[in-house]
Order: structure tokens, then C-alpha cells, then sequence
């Protein structure tokens, strides 16, 4: 098969399409060589194998062949496009071909999203500072009172119907959200004044009285968690039915036992601490690297493939597990939600392409070795069989995202050992390779 003619031409700098001619000669020897395959092993009535005529088989079998000639012309003239062109796509392209007709060339375009270039510039002068992970006796305070508040038991409050900040009311509520149906809910415990439920609802319940019934109209800020409800006004309808107080457990020793596996008030604290120091910890590595992402982000702008942003905006969207209010268009909801996420999708694949492209210009790769070990790490962490995980990982999509992965954490390992030392450069052969030394 002689090369099929390829016109590129450059729609984005990450989106190409690419108009192909396969030759009417091509075209004819593929027909040739598939319908003789098809005469060797059709099996029909009142034919010796091997002998029906063309005719039937064309009849019987025409279509077929066709369609699968098609694919067979299409996908490898698309693969020696795509390398002659030395293009990366990160898409299964969209065909638009014309009908496959013998004796006559074929044509189809193939429009498909590609790695971007990236020109790696400037690694001089990348700064971070490590925030602080300084745990005060405030915070380990903090904790100790959310533990002792999720240990609170309830009592009925019998001498007073009159709702006060911190009292916990039952109500029976029916909520309309707009655009949506009525939902109704009986039993639901709102804590008066806490901050927990919304606060135009919490507000107006302290000074009703046990048995009033209120309308109360509450709007969402658009940050709220519950990305179904955010940003939109809901009306509650509520019928106050009980008081309740809430009882704490006293802090000591015995508290530490039962609700916080230590021998004594003051290990409990301890542990609070180390807990809390802990996630400084971490919330402190993640903003030390957010800052040299953001810089280097900065530095390098490029178009990012659309495509690649859809499907990790779909990623982080299942990640999400949004609920829908009942009676909601669930459609969409999840449409708002997937828009709302794509900035951070966009940042993200932003990110793990420059890291890539740094890779490269560092000469940062990870053997096969390491990706094995790491693979046996997670199993140990995760309390999986490594055979299992391993299984897993040995898929080709699988394995080679995990590679990627690895190869991305080291080479932002390599800026922030630099970026943390002060180097004014990094250089491929001078830089410590943090990542290996570990």
C-alpha cells in the first residue's frame, strides 16, 4: 500500500484535521484481498467451500466487507498520518469519510486534539515559601471541643417551648428549590444559631416556640458545599415539634478513654496535636508545590487540549459524588457542576503537561524497577495483594499513567529541592534528583 496523500491543516495549536486520499489502486487490492478471504471460508448452501461465485458473495457478504475494508484503510493510513506528521493525539480523532466505492479513491478527514509544543523556558529563580506548621494550643483546644461535640448526647427540653441559640430543634420541613418539586422531610435536627444549616433558617428559629409553623425563604451563597443547591434560593415551609439540649461529656480522663483511645486527658491532647501537625504538614507541602506550579504556569503559557480538559472535568465531577436535590433536572445540575469545574481542570492538565515538557528537558525518566516498587508500596499502603495491584497496572493505559505519574512527581520534586535551596538555576546535570535520593 503506497502512502495515502495527507493535507494537515492547523485548526488550533492543539487541534488538527487532516484530509486523506487513498488511492483508487489501494482502495481495489484491499476489496481484492478481503472478498478472497471471505471466498475461503463462506459457507453457503448449494456452493463447495471455496467456489461461490463473486456475485453471491458480494450479494451475501458486500456490506460487510466494505465497512470493514473501511476501517482497515482508515485506521492505518490515520497511524502513518500521525507519524509522518510527528503528531501526539490525546483524542480519538472524529472521521468524516465518504463511502467506500470500488475502482474509486477514498476520502475522509480525521479532526483529532494533540499534545501541545511546549518550549520550556525560563527555570531560573523559581521561590517558595513553606507556610507555617505551627500547631497553637488554640487549635489542639479546637479539635478536643469537636470531639467532645460529636460525643454530645441529647435530652428533651421540658420546661420551655421557646427556641434559644444552641438548642436542638426537630422539625418537619417541605423545601422548594427553584426550577424543582417539593420535597418533604419530618424529623430533621437543625441546631439553632450554629452554622451548620443555612444560616437565614438558623437565625429566624431562635424565639419561635415549640408548634409554630414558618415560611422562610433562603439563599445559598454561591460557595456553598452542595453544589446542587449553590447559588439558588430554596423556601422552606417548617413546623417546630421538639427542643432538645445538647449534654457534653465532661473533659477527663474517662472522656479520653471512651472517645479518644488514650489512658488520660492530657495523651489526649497529645495526640490531638501530632494529629494537627500532621495535617499542617501536608497542607503545607501541597501549597509549597501549588506555588511552584503557579509559577511555572506563569511562565510557560500554551493551549491545552480540550479534549483533555473535558475528560479530567468528568474525572473530578465523579469524584465528587454530588447529590441532587429530589425533584431536580439531575442533567442539569451535573451540566452547572462540570462547568464549574473546568478551570480546575484546566489547571491541572496545564500542569502535568509542563511537567512533562520538563521532564524531557531535564532528562528525568523512572525505569521499570521503580514503577514496580512503587506499585508494591501502594499495595502495602492500600492492604492490597501486589499480585491484584500489580494485574491492574500491567494494563497498558494503566501502566503508563502510573509511569507518568512518577516521572511528573519527580521532576517537581528536582524544582522544589532548587526552589527551596535557593538555587538561582537547574540544571539537568547538577540538580539532586530528590525524588531517587529518597
Amino acid at each position: 500500500m503506497e502512502p495515502a496523500r495527507v493535507t494537515l491543516e492547523d485548526l488550533t495549536p492543539v487541534r488538527k484535521r487532516l484530509q486523506v486520499e487513498i488511492s483508487a489502486t489501494d482502495v481495489q487490492a484491499e476489496l481484492e484481498r478481503a472478498f478472497t478471504v471471505v471466498g475461503r471460508q463462506a459457507r453457503l448452501r448449494g456452493f463447495r467451500p471455496g467456489r461461490v461465485p463473486r456475485p453471491v458473495l458480494e450479494r451475501t457478504f458486500g456490506e460487510q466487507v466494505r465497512r470493514e475494508v473501511l476501517g482497515r484503510l482508515v485506521e492505518e493510513s490515520f497511524r502513518q498520518a500521525i507519524e509522518t506528521h510527528r503528531l501526539e493525539p490525546v483524542s480519538t480523532p472524529d472521521i468524516d469519510a465518504d463511502p467506500l466505492t470500488p475502482g474509486q479513491s477514498l476520502r475522509y478527514s480525521a479532526t483529532v486534539d494533540v499534545r501541545p509544543v511546549i518550549e520550556v523556558g525560563n527555570l531560573e529563580g523559581l521561590e517558595v515559601r513553606r507556610p507555617s506548621t505551627t500547631v497553637t494550643d488554640e487549635a489542639v483546644e479546637a479539635a478536643l471541643g469537636r470531639l467532645r461535640e460529636s460525643a454530645a448526647q441529647l435530652r428533651p427540653i421540658v420546661d420551655r417551648a421557646v427556641v434559644e441559640a444552641g438548642d436542638i430543634v426537630s422539625v418537619d420541613l417541605t423545601s422548594r428549590l427553584e426550577g424543582a418539586e417539593s420535597v418533604h422531610r419530618e424529623g430533621v435536627l437543625v441546631e439553632a444559631g450554629a452554622g451548620t444549616f443555612p444560616l437565614a433558617l438558623e437565625r429566624q428559629l431562635v424565639g419561635q416556640h415549640r408548634g409554630a409553623q414558618l415560611t422562610l425563604r433562603v439563599p445559598y451563597p454561591r460557595e456553598y458545599p452542595n453544589a446542587g443547591l449553590a447559588g439558588k434560593t430554596a423556601e422552606f415551609d417548617i413546623v417546630i415539634r421538639e427542643l432538645r439540649a445538647k449534654e457534653l461529656p465532661p473533659l477527663d480522663d474517662d472522656f479520653a478513654r471512651d472517645h479518644g483511645r488514650c489512658q488520660s486527658l492530657a495523651e489526649l491532647r497529645t495526640r490531638l496535636r501530632a494529629d494537627l501537625e500532621r495535617e499542617a504538614e501536608l497542607r503545607a507541602a501541597d501549597a509549597v508545590r501549588e506555588m511552584l506550579l503557579d509559577q511555572l504556569i506563569a511562565r510557560h503559557p500554551f493551549d491545552v487540549p480540550p479534549t483533555l480538559v473535558e475528560r479530567r472535568a468528568e474525572t473530578l465531577l465523579a469524584a465528587l459524588d454530588v447529590r441532587v436535590p429530589e425533584g431536580t433536572d439531575r442533567e442539569r445540575a451535573l451540566a452547572e457542576v462540570r462547568t464549574e469545574l473546568q478551570p480546575r481542570a484546566e489547571r491541572q492538565v496545564r500542569a502535568e503537561l509542563l511537567l512533562d515538557a520538563v521532564a524531557v528537558r531535564l532528562g528525568i525518566t523512572v525505569d521499570e524497577r521503580e514503577v514496580e516498587a512503587e506499585i508494591d508500596a501502594m499495595a502495602a499502603r492500600e492492604n492490597h495483594a501486589p499480585e491484584r495491584l500489580r494485574a491492574l497496572y500491567h494494563r497498558p493505559e494503566a501502566h503508563a499513567a502510573l509511569h507518568a505519574k512518577l516521572v511528573r512527581e519527580r521532576t517537581l520534586a528536582r524544582l522544589l529541592a532548587a526552589a527551596s535551596a535557593g538555587a538561582r538555576t537547574v540544571p539537568a546535570s547538577v540538580a539532586p534528583d530528590v525524588a531517587r535520593e529518597k
